[in-house]
């Protein structure tokens, strides 16, 4: 059973409020060139198998769908760049402080017509609080530094780092960047 979250209660969720959503890489990293994820390839690889139940749908730990305070679960940029997808949170690892690399606290869908999902990345997310008390400078993974998203964001969370990565659909933006012009909401 897939729970619901909405308001409040996103609290403990995810994802970046876009005007603060940025490219990670400066859209260099492509997934089909291994030289463009930054020495990365066989870390993605890892991170693609241990993701592999999931890529037909959400599934325990990952249960909990991600939904703004607007009501919206498919995450679309305002501003055209692309889409982020549905994404779906292991809230016990969201609340722990911790970055593990094999374990994100998302995994992003993206829907397909008759409600079929497909697994098309992470996002990996700590509470800024959570993090800052006990590290001096924001998370980085993959070469890559987490955005910070502050607070009065779309889904009512506190400061929060973030990083996407699209590790089973290459994102022609980089393969860190939020937004993904071609994943689609339908």
């Amino acid at each position: 059973m897939r729970v619901q979250l909405a308001g409040g209660v996103a609290v403990l969720c995810l994802v970046a409020m876009p005007s603060l959503a940025a490219a990670h890489d400066n859209g260099t990293t492509d997934l089909s060139r291994p030289g463009q994820t930054h020495g990365h390839t066989a870390k993605l690889a890892q991170l693609r198998d241990a993701t592999a139940a999931y890529r037909s749908g959400p599934g325990a730990p990952w249960t909990t769908q991600v939904v703004d305070l607007a009501g919206i679960t498919c995450i679309e940029d305002p501003a055209g760049r692309g889409t982020m997808g549905i994404h779906f949170v292991d809230v016990g690892n969201l609340v722990d402080g911790q970055v593990q690399r094999l374990s994100p606290e998302a995994l992003i869908y993206e829907p397909a017509a008759g409600g079929d999902l497909t697994l098309v990345g992470a996002e990996y997310l700590v509470l800024a609080d959570a993090w800052d008390a006990e590290h001096a400078r924001p998370p980085i993974l993959y070469g890559q530094r987490f955005t910070r998203v502050a607070a009065g964001n779309r889904y009512g969370l506190p400061d929060f780092y973030e990083l996407h990565v699209w590790h089973e659909k290459a994102n022609p933006s980089g393969t860190f960047n939020d937004w993904n012009p071609d994943v689609h909401c339908n």
